[in-house]
């Protein structure tokens, strides 16, 4: 079983998570967004034992604590990045392609190439545990906007529709940042409360997003 605790702080309420195999102790962290202390503290206190860190993609605001975390444990740490991105100053370790499967302990997860919002977006998913971790591709009532360099609403669309909505409903959604009023939730709630998730094509998305962006405006 994957164990979760979650961390808020960060650039706006993003949502760092440290996720750990119960039986063998083996935890990573899914973006290091937030204040390394007090996910060191966890991770001490729990007799945790830190090996890689995942990244959904790679915004600023996303890998903001990473260079802090990795000089804690030396550069020891694998990181785990899609094959699509273009940061190179991490030393970076492990460069992920759709579909890969990480192991963690005796646990494993899936990399879903999901673009959109982001050009080297990915979410990290446990079909076992019924779990997904979304970056900003998929909030809890909302996608993840696409009106920056580097993001793409048609990569977006297909994302959301043709991988996400595809997983059993039951998946329970960690996502980047706390947004929704709720921090999780299901795909199926998902897709049953919120019209960005129930559009019958493209051009349903399109006015969702545009109206969304609209909103923002007032």
């Amino acid at each position: 079983m994957i164990r979760i605790r979650h961390f808020i702080g960060g650039y706006d309420k993003n949502l760092s998570y440290l996720i750990w195999c119960h039986k063998s102790k083996k935890t990573a962290i899914v973006d290091p967004a937030v204040k390394i202390e007090p996910i060191i503290n966890f991770i001490n206190k729990n007799n945790l034992k830190l090996e890689k860190i995942l990244i959904t993609h790679s915004h600023g605001d996303h890998i903001q604590y990473l260079k802090d975390i990795l000089l804690r444990y030396n550069y020891k740490l694998e990181i785990y990045i899609s094959e699509k991105t273009k940061i190179n100053d991490f030393k970076l370790s492990n460069y992920i392609s759709n579909n890969q499967v990480i192991d963690l302990g005796f646990e494993q997860i899936q990399c879903l190439y999901t673009p959109g919002h982001y050009y080297d977006s990915t979410c990290f998913w446990s079909i076992k545990n019924n779990i997904i971790f979304t970056g900003d591709t998929m909030f809890i009532g909302r996608t993840g906007r696409t009106i920056h360099q580097g993001s793409n609403i048609n990569d977006l669309y297909d994302s959301i529709y043709n991988t996400l909505l595809k997983l059993p409903l039951q998946t329970m959604i960690f996502s980047g940042h706390d947004y929704g009023e709720i921090k999780f939730d299901t795909i199926g709630n998902n897709i049953k409360n919120s019209n960005f998730f129930s559009c019958k094509n493209f051009e349903d998305f399109l006015l969702v997003m545009n109206n969304y962006e609209k909103s923002r405006e007032k």
